[in-house]
């Protein structure tokens, strides 16, 4: 958000409402999974599952400390960490979509391996959906969300290989 945009105060943290936020998170997220997946064969599913969720919610924390840092433009410090707070909510978005296979893993319905696997495709996908709606909310038209969607999803493609063969 620009400097000198004019704020809103939301204690709101509506699901979807900045995609770029969630296209991140799951780029950091699906980075810190494809590179534990390579480097450590033995993690089970929930070794996973709490290493996503922790990767995020430093994040997520270390994105308001900087934003609340960084805004210095007046204001009380306590409504600059909400701001911060609400601004940067969906940073933990793909906690949930990440999450699922890995939990299937954990209670054994999917085998390490496919979870990790699974996992690593939503994320694909993830992308995909989240760099399309990120598009279409800052106007861009039908054709500029596809492409968007299908360039957010070759990112975490190159993610996925880059790591997993390093």
């Amino acid at each position: 958000m620009p400097a000198d945009a004019p704020r809103t105060r939301s204690h709101r943290m509506p699901f979807l409402s900045h995609s770029a936020h969630a296209v991140y998170g799951t780029i950091v997220a699906t980075a810190v999974l494809a590179g534990t997946d390579a480097a450590i064969e033995d993690w089970d599913s929930g070794e996973f599952l709490a290493t996503v969720i922790t990767t995020l919610v430093v994040l997520w924390l270390a994105q308001i400390y900087a934003y609340a840092l960084g805004d210095i433009s007046g204001g009380r410090l306590r409504e600059r960490i909400g701001d911060a707070a609400s601004e940067h909510w969906p940073v933990l978005e793909p906690i949930i979509p990440l999450g699922l296979p890995l939990m299937l893993g954990t209670l054994g319905v999917l085998t390490e391996a496919t979870a990790v696997l699974a996992t690593l495709s939503v994320a694909v996908v993830a992308l995909a959906v989240w760099g399309g709606l990120a598009a279409r909310q800052r106007g861009g038209s039908l054709h500029w969300a596809i492409g968007a969607g299908v360039l957010s999803a070759l990112v975490g493609v190159v993610i996925i290989v880059l790591k997993t063969w390093h």
